[in-house]
């Protein structure tokens, strides 16, 4: 397994080191290399190929942005341009990244663009103009490709009108640009091209970051994604500025399945759990990762009463070594709230009131 560190400035204790681990595991680079893929065919295509990398929180997905961008970093004064009234300078940059607004419209993702882009008007003018300045610009700064983060939030809560929009308004912008599209969110991001299929024609089949799976205990052979789980569970032992006590064998299935049932195959939520266990060594004075201290980082890094699933501790008496519970489907829309009556009568305000006292 190889290893990496994401660099962190001020690392000063054990807790802050460790958070500069990164494990770049098997999942993970797969689609890594796959977005580089597309992205180094610029210019070779008359119409450049999109693409949308899902998977749950924690998958890796705004790490995967991160190394992503710095393998195409931007260049200040990089580039050199025409301009009315004599040559100008811009940033040079190959890789625009931004983020989806929390309350989507066509107007607040251009300007969201423009303003990662790094224009001096990114908030001035109406649709066109912003498309005209958008387009204009990112010629000008050389973008060969577009990511945008939390693509989800186009779907989430929200009708189909501007879902739609958005979508139109990103095929509009691919065609002018002939750049690569990169969406990165949760799994309910394809809504956004379900309604057409001159939009979905444009979009490659869906990257998923998928958690790993650990499979039937006695399968015979072991399943290859668990041996992967505990391939990166063993290199972030390696990696832990504080060293695992003798009694944690992360190498054997059934310490290794209680890493798993806290994390359910999420890289992200296996760090979670082990930063946790750093923060509290550092409060109660642990010198060791021990099941102990493991147990107190679940307690606290985990809320284990949620709507959709119930967790129990596996370092605790109550874990038999079943199974967790699976994950949300990330790749559900998010239904906004039904909004309470906003002229209800005092006798149906009193009703809803005792409703909501005698609930159990």
């Amino acid at each position: 397994m190889n290893r990496a560190r994401l660099d962190m400035p001020g690392r000063s204790s054990p807790m802050t080191e460790f958070d500069a681990v990164f494990v770049p595991h098997t999942a993970f680079t797969e689609v890594l290399k796959d977005i580089e893929d597309i992205f180094s065919v610029h210019g070779q295509l008359r119409e450049a190929p999109n693409v949308f990398v899902t998977g749950p929180a924690g998958a890796g997905k705004t790490t995967m942005i991160e190394l992503f961008l710095a393998a195409h970093p931007r260049v200040e004064n990089g580039r050199r341009v025409s301009a009315p009234g004599g040559d100008a300078v811009c940033d040079d940059v190959p890789l625009l990244v931004s983020e989806m607004p929390s309350q989507p419209t066509v107007n607040s993702l251009a300007r969201q663009l423009l303003k990662d882009l790094g224009h001096a008007f990114w908030n001035k003018g109406d649709r066109d103009a912003l498309k005209n300045n958008l387009v204009g610009f990112a010629q000008d700064c050389g973008v060969k490709g577009v990511v945008i983060d939390e693509a989800q939030r186009a779907v989430d809560r929200d009708g189909e009108v501007r879902s739609e929009d958005i979508a139109e308004f990103l095929k509009e912008l691919q065609g002018l640009l002939n750049v690569s599209f990169f969406l990165f969110g949760m799994g309910r991001v394809r809504g956004l091209f379900d309604h057409d299929d001159q939009v979905d024609r444009r979009w490659e089949e869906e990257l998923a970051i998928p958690p790993y799976q650990w499979g039937a205990d006695n399968a015979d052979p072991e399943p290859e994604s668990r041996l992967n789980f505990i391939a990166v569970l063993a290199s972030m032992r390696e990696q832990s500025p504080l060293p695992f006590a003798n009694e944690i064998d992360v190498e054997m299935n059934d310490c290794a399945k209680q890493f798993y049932y806290a994390s359910r195959g999420v890289v992200g939520l296996l760090k979670k759990l082990l930063l946790a266990a750093m923060r509290i060594a550092a409060r109660d004075g642990d010198s060791v990762i021990s099941s102990d201290l493991l147990y107190r980082a679940f307690e606290k890094a985990f809320r284990k009463e949620k709507k959709h699933e119930r967790l129990i501790n596996p370092w605790g008496q109550e874990w038999m070594g079943q199974a967790p519970p699976p994950l949300r489907d990330h790749s559900l829309p998010i239904r906004r709230k039904k909004p309470t009556k906003p002229n209800a009568t005092k006798a149906e305000r009193r009703n809803e009131i005792i409703a909501a006292l005698s609930k159990r």
